[in-house]
């Protein structure tokens, strides 16, 4: 009985790896050759049309800088990314964003570059404070202001509701202490 199984699966075997090399074979030999390149036609092949862009709502707003408006300061300016600080108000980076519930924190020069928080100190409490963020506008009050250390880097941490919080060094032309201004949502 063993002897028996062991032809069968053996010419079972043998006879699967034949039929597969016939056809194999098979297959090769039915195969045209292909045409020397002399002979190719070449064929014109239609452009692809374009497809319609599809509109984002707000696209042009996502483009639009975020613009910071302190009336009492008289400054309007636009706020830069973190990197670009030299360049204005500059965001904090892992900081939150107007509408989301966070901290969002905004940091500016006051002696240097266009020293856009030279008159920071001057901001009271109640004094508005405007964004316009994605062609939004959110408005904010001074809730208070502090001079807290320069080695202090939890001056912007998460509290569980959303505040705006602009700070610069202070005094001015020294780095020792930063001006820390407060404001939460009118």
């Amino acid at each position: 009985m063993r002897r028996t199984a062991l032809v069968l699966a053996t010419a079972l075997a043998l006879g699967t790896s034949a039929g597969f090399f016939v056809h194999t074979r098979m297959a090769r030999d039915s195969e045209p050759e292909p045409a020397p390149l002399s002979q190719v036609k070449s064929r014109q092949v239609p452009p692809l049309r374009a497809q319609p862009q599809l509109r984002i709502p707000h696209q042009e707003t996502r483009s639009a800088p975020t613009r910071l408006w302190i009336p009492r300061l008289h400054l309007k300016s636009r706020i830069f990314a973190a990197s670009r600080l030299n360049s204005g108000p500059a965001w904090w980076p892992i900081t939150g964003r107007q509408g989301g519930g966070d901290t969002i924190a905004v940091a500016g020069h006051r002696t240097t570059h266009t020293r856009p928080f030279y008159f920071l100190e001057r901001l009271q409490r109640g004094d508005r404070i405007q964004i316009v963020y994605l062609g939004r506008k959110y408005a904010y009050r001074v809730s208070r202001s502090r001079v807290i250390s320069a080695q202090n880097l939890h001056m912007a941490d998460a509290v569980g509701h959303e505040r705006l919080v602009l700070s610069a060094c202070t005094p001015r032309g020294s780095a020792q202490f930063r001006l820390v201004v407060e404001a939460l949502p009118a």
